[in-house]
């Protein structure tokens, strides 16, 4: 996976076209904000909010760190746990950016969720989310004459 915005005009249409008519969100990330958060599925993204630059640069920045989909779960169940025991790239995040964060999200269907959160991954290569989200597996035996 790529880290940074992807250079590649089709896909950022491709994205346009599959977020379009979907409504987001925003509010604090902070546990006393859970209540904002609706306990429907869809999708999310944790942008770091910038505003140290305002005397040289821009008056706020925003930069999204991490991507998820709430497809099993809900969007209020990933916020609380992104509120208590956040990733080690958000942990990061953090400490570089201090607490100044804010929960983008939208609402979507079970079926579009997955979809929605690959063109985001993909086109905004968010710096907090794993290569693949996927852990290796493997087993290991004796080894065997050839």
């Amino acid at each position: 996976m790529q880290h940074g915005w992807i250079l590649d005009k089709q896909k950022w249409n491709h994205l346009l076209a599959v977020v379009s008519g979907i409504s987001w969100s925003k509010t604090t990330l902070d546990e006393l904000y859970c209540d904002d958060v609706p306990k429907n599925t869809g999708v999310y993204a944790i942008c770091a909010k910038i505003s140290n630059f305002d005397q040289c640069l821009f008056e706020v920045l925003y930069n999204i760190i991490y991507v998820g989909k709430a497809d099993r779960g809900t969007l209020h169940r990933r916020f609380l746990d992104h509120c208590r025991r956040p990733e080690r790239g958000i942990k990061q995040a953090k400490e570089c950016f201090g607490d100044n964060f804010e929960y983008w999200y939208a609402e979507a269907n079970p079926d579009r969720v997955a979809e929605l959160e690959t063109y985001l991954i993909e086109c905004f290569g968010p710096p907090a989310n794993r290569i693949g989200g996927q852990k290796i597996l493997a087993r290991l035996s004796l080894p065997q004459r050839a």
